[in-house]
């Protein structure tokens, strides 16, 4: 589903992706771990050319993102993207968030759009809060809602880019579940974290990043049971 062929990747003078190559399959959940500035955010951007790239290729699907030839947004329409900060559009309901590309892009009907948006809203468990504004939910509730209105795009991968950083500790879990739910539906997957439980649990790869490499790669039991590189067993003393 995804290829990356020695990706590389400045700011400026700053190399912040080294050379990264790797693939994630069809249904597959990969987890990226490592230290802040490790390169993890900026890779997973790639993916739908948030970030463009110097060299390399990024793949999905077969088609090179970064080809001139592709249409970008009918790519990021096959890919989810749920982000730290939640990117919830403040004046509208929960609902409208999530309504508004199946209106704008899929050309649904408002009634149509509604249907399947609350079908979206009660899969993570907040149908009760459709007509909410953003600013009336918590943390937690507001990411659900962002992971909602991904979902409704039908997706073929979902990428999630630290989506329980920005949250107090007792909101982490609901958010956790739904994307436990997602890897358990066979939904191919790329998630930035430092839930060293939910990798564990979930992942069926994991990357360990530093400068902008991948230094180790394996099963979670090989990465957290038995680590090799010297940056990793330092990483997994602070992160228990």
């Amino acid at each position: 589903m995804i290829r990356f062929d020695n990706v590389e990747k400045w700011f400026g003078p700053l190399q912040v992706l080294g050379g990264i190559s790797g693939e994630v399959e069809q249904g597959e959940v990969l987890v990226l771990l490592g230290p802040s500035g490790s390169g993890k955010s900026t890779l997973i951007r790639t993916v739908t050319r948030l970030e463009p790239i110097q060299r390399g290729h990024v793949l999905v699907g077969g088609v090179d993102v970064a080809s001139g030839a592709v249409d970008i947004n009918r790519l990021r329409q096959r890919v989810g993207f749920v982000f730290q900060a939640f990117n919830l559009f403040p004046h509208l309901t929960a609902l409208q968030n999530v309504t508004l590309g199946l209106e704008r892009l899929r050309k649904m009907s408002k009634v149509e759009a509604r249907g399947r948006g609350m079908l979206e809203l009660a899969r993570v468990g907040l149908a009760e809060k459709a007509d909410a504004m953003p600013a009336r939910l918590s943390g937690g509730q507001r990411q659900r809602v962002a992971i909602a209105r991904a979902l409704a795009m039908d997706p073929e991968i979902m990428l999630f880019d630290e989506p329980t950083s920005a949250l107090d500790p007792e909101m982490v879990g609901e958010v956790l579940q739904v994307m436990k739910s997602l890897a358990q539906s066979g939904m191919t997957m790329i998630a930035v974290t430092h839930e060293m439980g939910f990798a564990r649990e979930v992942a069926d790869t994991i990357w360990f990043l530093d400068q902008g490499r991948v230094v180790e790669s394996g099963t979670p039991v090989g990465v957290f049971d038995n680590p090799q590189h010297e940056r990793l067993k330092r990483f997994l003393a602070r992160h228990p």
